[in-house]
């Protein structure tokens, strides 16, 4: 007799963290939906290991085994049916990338994918459409820790799909070194963010947008903050005001916003100068934050897959 539900793992290696999705889904029904069972994250800062040449450090390299090793014991003890593995920027970038990726999945057991910007684009936005309701028009924006997925879409179809070369552990590392916090390396920052964006403006205003969804750690430790602040209404105006009170603190380890998690201070910066920077370019004066990310679009696509 034939299962009736069939276990799932979902990993998604970023270049801040990686996660682990444990889920099963049910082989009856028109449109199986993954039941998740268990989440596991670990900062592994993938990106923070970039050198001048692109090559990932011995440092950021442990890390990484580290965490695979903790994801390939829970993956023996839960046993799935079928595991998709996939990695984004930071291991698209590194020179040394087939070395690691030999490493990385002797230590996993199961194969990785170091997907296209294009693909990390779609499979966000697919997540971001399993946990929100996608009905009219969205632009969606995820920035992780070394690349920035800005898509426009129109329910569950993705329509633009852009991976710019900018990122929270990126931009952290290049334009806020020791920490150090100004008017000058925000200013530069922004502008760098503005300048990946400028050719694609025209493209997402034409599409056009009812909503905006912002989607990972950025997003989550903005949204954590306004919460913890009694701000109801995530706006371009209330971040500008934030981003002055980086300054104020000049220097990261001085962050203290209520809401601020001690994980997300290294990086809050090189992110929501990122994020000032989109909001800033696309004329967004509001936006929202989802639960969804490219792991939850994994899960989604792998579940399809296999109840086709």
């Amino acid at each position: 007799m034939p299962a009736k539900k069939r276990k799932l793992a979902a990993i998604d290696m970023g270049s801040n963290s990686f996660h682990l999705l444990m889920a099963e889904v049910s082989m009856t029904g028109f449109f199986p939906k993954p039941r998740i069972i268990a989440r596991h994250k670990q900062k592994v800062r993938l990106a923070d290991g970039l050198d001048d040449n692109d090559s990932i450090d011995d440092a950021a390299i442990s890390r990484g085994v580290n965490c695979l090793n903790l994801f390939s014991n829970e993956l023996e003890r839960f046993q799935p049916h079928a595991v998709k593995a996939v990695a984004t920027a930071a291991l698209r970038k590194a020179s040394n990338q087939a070395q690691l990726l030999e490493k990385f999945e002797t230590v996993l057991g199961s194969p990785i994918e170091i997907i296209t910007g294009e693909r990390e684009a779609e499979l966000i936005y697919a997540g971001v459409c399993s946990a929100s309701q996608c009905r009219d028009k969205v632009l969606v924006i995820d920035i992780g820790g070394a690349s920035t997925e800005v898509i426009a879409g129109n329910g569950s179809q993705a329509n633009i799909l852009n991976s710019l070369d900018m990122g929270c552990v990126v931009f952290q590392n290049r334009f806020f070194k020791q920490g150090h916090i100004d008017s000058n390396s925000i200013d530069q920052a922004i502008r760098s963010a503005e300048q990946l964006l400028s050719p694609h403006v025209n493209d997402y205003q034409q599409h056009g947008w009812l909503r905006v969804l912002g989607a990972s750690g950025t997003f989550r430790a903005v949204s954590e903050i306004a919460a913890a602040e009694g701000q109801q209404i995530l706006t371009s105006q209330w971040l500008g005001k934030l981003i002055q009170r980086c300054i104020e603190q000049g220097k990261v380890e001085r962050l203290n916003f209520s809401g601020l998690r001690d994980d997300r201070r290294a990086v809050l910066v090189g992110g929501i100068t990122i994020l000032f920077a989109v909001l800033k370019t696309l004329n967004v004066d509001k936006f929202e934050v989802t639960t969804g990310a490219l792991r939850e679009g994994l899960l989604a696509q792998l579940a399809n897959e296999i109840t086709a």
